[in-house]
């Protein structure tokens, strides 16, 4: 299989603001027990307002392992972006996800360069006790 090359383009993504100001003052965000226990799939996140309507958000892989391993609070979630996003089937859904500066796309110039990489060694007197 050949690489593919073609313009990067991001996926189109509308910020709706986050969990805690679209649920509003008196507002709650809870979680959706049956999909936190459920490693395989994502968190969903029920955003209910004071007046009794809600609605819900899916959690981004990265928010969801942080909540399950306690890494992410409710609170802190709560304040997360919150963002409509186009998937590549057309899709549109809502998701929770981490917070993170202008460009999260780490790029490095391409050169010239060689840079040996030394494979380590492993020394098993160090891990066996004899």
């Amino acid at each position: 299989m050949a690489l593919e090359f073609k313009l990067y383009e991001r996926t189109e993504r509308t910020e709706l603001g986050t969990p805690a100001s679209i649920a509003g003052s008196g507002g709650k965000v809870a979680l959706v027990p049956s999909n936190f226990i459920k490693h395989d799939r994502r968190v969903v996140l029920v955003i209910k307002q004071s007046n009794g309507k809600s609605a819900m958000a899916t959690c981004s892989t990265n928010v969801s392992d942080g909540l399950r391993a306690q890494e992410i609070t409710l609170t802190q979630v709560q304040h997360f972006p919150l963002v409509e996003q186009l998937t590549t089937a057309g899709e549109i859904i809502n998701l929770v996800i981490m917070p993170s500066g202008k460009n999260n796309l780490l790029e490095v110039d391409v050169t010239d360069e060689v840079v040996d990489f030394e494979v380590p060694t492993l020394d098993i007197t160090e891990l066996v006790a004899f």
